[in-house]
C-alpha cells in the first residue's frame, strides 16, 4: 500500500504537524496527528485532545520516534528522556548506545562510532496476543526509515528534501500535559498603553509582561514562566524597540514571575528585587542547566557575574521619554515582599496580582490592603494595571476612582490598624 506523509516542523515551538494520506484511496481524508515538545497526539472535532491512534500497523510510539524530524525534537525538547548507555553483552562495543523513553514506551537505541551523536536504530520489546512476543525495530538510512516487527516489514518511507512550509500550529489541547510552556513568537505583541509604558498580553499564561520605553533603553516588568519564554520576549523587544533591557523587575517570588531571571541576566540586565528576595535570585542563576541549556548557561559568568540590585526601599529611573518608580510592598498580604512599580507622569500603578476588582463589589483580602497601602503612600494613582489574569470576571484595567470607591465601601480597618 502507497502512502503520503507530509510533516510540517517548527524547531522554534516544538510544534509538528504530520498528516497521511493514501494515493489509492482520494476520497479517504487523510489522518492527522499533532506532535507538541515532545508528545504525540490527535484531537477531536472540538480541538481537545485524545491518545494518538494506530495508523495501519504504525503504533503511536513507532510514529513518534520513527520520523528523524521528531526524534532530533524529542532530543532538543526533552533530552532527559534519551540518554547514553553503557552497551549491554552482546552490543557492539564500537558504537553509542541510548534509551529512549517516548509516549509511555522505553527504546533501546544505537548509534555511530562514539564521537558522533546520532541515533540510527531503535529497538523495543513488542508484544501481540495472537503472535506473541517480538521485536519492533526501527532503522534510520540516508532519507529513509524501515520499521520491521520480527522479520516483518511494516513500513518502509523515504524523505524528499525539505521545502519551506506555511506555519503549523498545533490546537490548544490540553497543554498541561506538555513537557513546558513555549509561547510563539508572534504572541509577543507589544500594546501601547500611553507616557512610554507598553504590554505585552499572552493568552496561554493569562498574563501580562510590562516594558517602559525610555529614550536610550528598557525596564522590563514581570518574567513569563521559563528561560525560553523570556528569551523569546527579549527577541521581540529587541526587533521592536531596537534599544536594550537595562533593568528587570518581578512582582514577587512565584515561578512564574521569577522564570524570567536567568534571560534577562544573560541580557546583561539588572535584576531588580527587595533584600530578602535575593538568595532566591542568586540560586535561580547558580542553578544547572545541563539537561535543557539556555542564554545564561552559556555566559562566562567570571567576565560577565549577573548585576543583582536589592531595593531597601525604592528605586527610580527618568529621562525626558518616561519616569518609573520600583516600591517595595511589605504589606501584600501575598508573600513577605512585592514590588510595585510606579508611573509617577501617568498616574499609573503595576500592581501584579494583588488587585481583583469586580464591578460594584468593595475590594477585600490582599486587593484592600493594596488600596489602603498606596493611599498611605500618598501616591497618585489614575489607573491601576494588573499582571494577572487577563480574563476573569473582574477588571484588570481599573481606574483611580474605580479603586478608591470600591475601598471606602469595604469594611472600615480596625481601630488598632489590624484592618490590614
Amino acid at each position: 500500500m502507497r502512502v503520503r506523509l507530509r510533516l510540517a516542523c517548527d524547531e522554534g515551538t516544538g510544534e509538528a504537524m504530520l498528516e497521511w494520506s493514501e494515493p489509492d484511496a482520494p476520497g479517504q481524508p487523510p489522518e492527522r496527528y499533532h506532535w507538541r515538545l515532545g508528545r504525540l497526539f490527535q484531537t477531536n472535532e472540538s480541538g481537545e485532545d485524545r491518545p494518538a491512534a494506530s495508523y495501519r500497523d504504525l503504533a503511536p510510539a513507532a510514529i513518534a520516534v520513527m520520523l528523524p524530524a521528531l526524534l532530533a525534537g524529542l532530543r532538543r525538547e526533552r533530552p532527559e528522556n534519551v540518554l547514553a548507555v553503557p552497551p549491554q553483552p552482546g552490543d557492539d562495543p564500537t558504537v553509542r548506545h541510548f534509551v529512549v523513553a517516548s509516549q509511555d514506551v522505553l527504546w533501546r537505541g544505537r548509534g555511530g562510532a562514539c564521537d558522533g551523536d546520532a541515533i540510527t536504530a531503535l529497538r523495543r520489546p513488542l508484544h501481540h496476543d495472537v503472535t506473541g512476543g517480538t521485536t519492533e525495530a526501527i532503522t534510520f538510512a540516508d532519507r529513509a526509515v524501515t520499521v520491521r516487527h520480527g522479520d516483518r516489514v511494516v513500513a518502509e518511507l523515504a524523505f524528499g528534501a525539505p521545502v519551506p512550509v506555511e506555519r503549523e500550529r498545533t490546537p490548544t489541547g490540553e497543554p498541561d500535559r506538555d513537557a513546558a510552556m513555549v509561547l510563539p513568537p508572534e504572541a509577543f505583541v507589544f500594546r501601547d498603553l500611553g507616557g512610554g509604558l507598553l504590554a505585552c498580553e499572552l493568552a496561554r499564561p493569562n498574563a501580562r509582561v510590562f516594558v517602559v520605553e525610555f529614550r536610550d533603553q528598557l525596564f522590563v516588568f514581570e518574567g513569563v514562566f521559563t528561560s525560553r519564554n523570556a528569551e523569546a520576549l527579549l527577541a521581540a523587544a529587541q526587533a521592536r524597540f531596537g534599544e536594550p533591557v537595562k533593568h528587570f523587575a518581578f512582582s514577587h517570588l512565584h515561578p512564574q514571575y521569577v522564570g524570567g531571571v536567568r534571560a534577562h541576566a544573560a541580557a546583561g540586565a539588572a535584576i531588580l528585587v527587595p533584600p530578602t528576595t535575593v538568595p532566591l535570585v542568586e540560586q535561580a542563576l547558580a542553578a544547572p542547566f545541563d539537561l535543557r541549556p539556555d542564554a545564561w548557561s552559556r555566559v562566562d559568568r567570571a567576565a560577565s557575574p549577573p548585576h543583582i540590585t536589592a531595593i531597601a526601599d525604592r528605586w527610580r529611573h527618568e529621562d525626558d521619554a518616561a519616569a518609573v518608580e520600583v516600591i517595595v510592598n511589605r504589606h501584600s498580604e501575598h508573600t513577605d515582599e512585592c514590588l510595585l512599580v510606579h508611573l509617577p507622569r501617568t498616574g499609573t500603578l503595576l500592581t501584579g496580582d494583588l488587585l481583583f476588582l469586580r464591578p460594584n463589589q468593595p475590594l477585600a483580602g490582599r486587593s484592600l490592603t493594596l488600596a489602603r497601602h498606596v493611599a498611605d503612600l500618598g501616591l497618585r494613582i489614575d489607573r491601576c494595571l494588573t499582571t494577572w489574569p487577563l480574563r476573569w470576571p473582574g477588571k484588570n484595567d481599573v481606574t483611580g476612582d474605580e479603586l478608591r470607591a470600591a475601598a471606602r465601601a469595604a469594611a472600615p480597618p480596625a481601630a488598632d490598624g489590624s484592618g490590614r
